[in-house]
């Protein structure tokens, strides 16, 4: 596989490996959810109850609707 954008200032890289990209929903920096053939890529930093709880809908709705999602995470 060809990195051909790999350092490449204004250009982002392909972390999918080739694969269709069907649905992108991006809240914040480093708070976005990602669908790739039917499989769905969650990512926010600093929360790990994300997995769990926290849906593809739920950054959809929270994009749309402009609502903000409250979620309880303990920490020890």
């Amino acid at each position: 596989m060809l990195f051909a954008n790999k350092k490449v200032p204004g250009l982002m890289e392909d972390e999918n490996n080739r694969a269709i990209m069907t649905e992108f929903v991006g809240l914040r920096t480093k708070m976005y959810a990602v669908k790739v053939d039917g499989k769905v890529t969650k990512k926010a930093k600093g929360v790990k109850v994300i997995a769990r709880t926290i849906t593809f809908d739920d950054y959809t709705r929270c994009l749309n609707e402009e609502i903000e999602m409250i979620r309880r995470q303990s920490c020890i």
